[in-house]
Order: C-alpha cells, then structure tokens, then sequence
C-alpha cells in the first residue's frame, strides 16, 4: 500500500457488493487520488478496537444526511480482519498497518469483520459518495 502523505494517488482495498444475484460482498484494489478523499471527507476519527472484537455479516449503511458513503479505516497498528463472499464460505482478508480499506457495501449480504489479536489502531473517514462506483 501507499502512503498517503508520500504520493498523489493512494491503492486500497474496496468492499462492494459484486453483481450476483446473490449480492455478496467482494474485495477489489483501486487507486484514488488523494485529493479526491480530501474533497469528499466529512469527519475523520481516530479509534482503537479492542482485541477480537467481531462483527457478522453487516452493510455500509448509508448515512442519514448524505445517503451512501465510503466509510474508509486506514490502519495504523495492529490488524483487522474482513470476511467477504458468500455467508457459508467467507473469505478471510486481514490488513494491517498501512493498509487503506473503503466499504461501500451497501446491498446485499454485507461484510463480517474482526480486531485482530492484538487489537486495532486506524483513522477512520467518512467520506460523501462512494468511490470507486463504475470500477
């Protein structure tokens, strides 16, 4: 993954619903201009997760004022685990520091996630629109 301070364009991780029919979730890597998540930013918040904290099968729901959103976590220590495909067959992703991870999973079945062992640092934004649509 790419520092964001240290270049114009950021590579991440994106969960979206695919286009089955079974509207599961599914992992794509994008690129996006810095500048872009800086015009769309709402709020950024810096959290910790405690250690094994898990979440089942859930959307990025979309927000009350600005409809859907990209919620982003970049990953500052630590890792956090993400479960994508179809609900009897997750597949597991982890990402850790430095890792960027956007969920615009909105429909569909959703996403299962999980703090890592360890717990989990990141910055998490709220950005308006989802990107990455049309990839």
């Amino acid at each position: 993954m790419v520092d964001a301070a240290n270049s114009e364009v950021l590579s991440m991780s994106l969960v979206r619903s695919d286009a089955s029919e079974a509207g599961t979730a599914e992992i794509i890597t994008i690129e996006v201009e810095v500048s872009e998540i800086k015009n769309r930013l709402v709020s950024k918040t810096a959290e910790t997760l405690p250690a094994g904290r898990a979440r089942g099968l859930h959307l990025a729901e979309d927000h009350a004022e600005y409809g859907p959103v990209t919620y982003l976590q970049e990953i500052t220590e630590g890792s956090f685990f993400v479960y994508v495909g179809p609900a009897d067959e997750l597949q597991e992703h982890v990402f850790r520091p430095g890792d960027w991870v956007g969920f615009i999973d909105n429909q569909g079945l959703g996403h299962a996630s999980k703090v890592g062992p360890e717990g989990c640092s990141r910055n998490f934004h709220l950005l308006k629109g989802q990107l990455g649509q049309g990839i």
